[in-house]
């Protein structure tokens, strides 16, 4: 009756091993938090100029969140950024950020932000005026997420002035026009450009934010598969003591 027993209390702690192992398959979450903080100054500018500049949230068209069946989670956009600022004002910071987690299934979501700037010029002569785009761009990730923070920098002449790329701890900048210049530590491009008399500009800054979270199993550490082993070693070794012994 002892050794029956033993055997039960070797079965459960099997058991309780083997719930133990389906627990630890479960998947692990997963999350992102991405920002781009902009602000924009400008010199240069005389008497009879006027520059404005002003943030708002992209349409629908072009912010998405895709959710797979029975997915847990959520990605939540600030919510700054569904509030439009006519009139931002130069040298004061706008952060748009995106954040999302994960537990299971999966998510991908784009959410994007304009910023745009107006000149005009009603003085009696040409002016020379210097626009400077200060950025910074940040992604933090948990577990098996990717996202990515783009910058894109353009006006009515050139569809494309330059580029800001941030990626999970990555930043390319790329220059498209040799009139501008991109700073050593990244983090501002300027612009000069010559605004003629009764002339207009427009400048156009978009913020794009991307994220994509799908948990993944965890695995059964080695550890435990030792653990599982050793316990059926035992379970042979009580079987055998009960044969007896037949002695010649």
């Amino acid at each position: 009756m002892k050794n029956l027993s033993n055997k039960q209390r070797l079965f459960s702690s099997l058991m309780v091993l083997v719930l133990l192992t389906l627990g630890q398959n479960a998947q692990a979450s997963s999350s992102f938090d991405s920002q781009a903080t902009i602000s924009f100054d400008v010199s240069g500018i005389g008497n009879g100029v006027t520059a404005t500049s002003a943030y708002a949230p992209a349409d629908a068209s072009y912010s998405y969140i895709f959710t797979a069946p029975e997915s847990v989670g959520a990605i939540l956009p600030a919510a700054a950024n569904a509030v439009a600022l006519p009139s931002l004002g130069f040298g004061v910071a706008h952060t748009f950020a995106v954040n999302g987690y994960a537990s299971a299934g999966s998510f991908t979501s784009q959410h994007v932000g304009w910023y745009q700037l107006d000149f005009l010029n009603e003085s009696a002569q040409d002016q020379q005026i210097t626009l400077t785009v200060n950025y910074t761009l940040q992604a933090f990730t948990q577990g098996d997420a990717n996202t990515d923070v783009i910058l894109d920098f353009w006006d009515t002449f050139s569809p494309q002035l330059g580029n800001a790329f941030f990626n999970n701890g990555m930043l390319n900048v790329t220059s498209y026009d040799p009139a501008l210049a991109i700073a050593g530590d990244k983090r501002f491009v300027t612009y000069s450009f010559n605004l003629a008399q009764g002339a207009s500009r427009s400048f156009f800054t978009d913020v794009t934010i991307n994220g994509n979270l799908q948990p993944a199993a965890v695995p059964l550490p080695a550890a435990v598969w030792s653990f599982l082993a050793g316990l059926m070693g035992i379970l042979g070794a009580k079987k055998r003591k009960k044969i007896p012994v037949k002695f010649a």
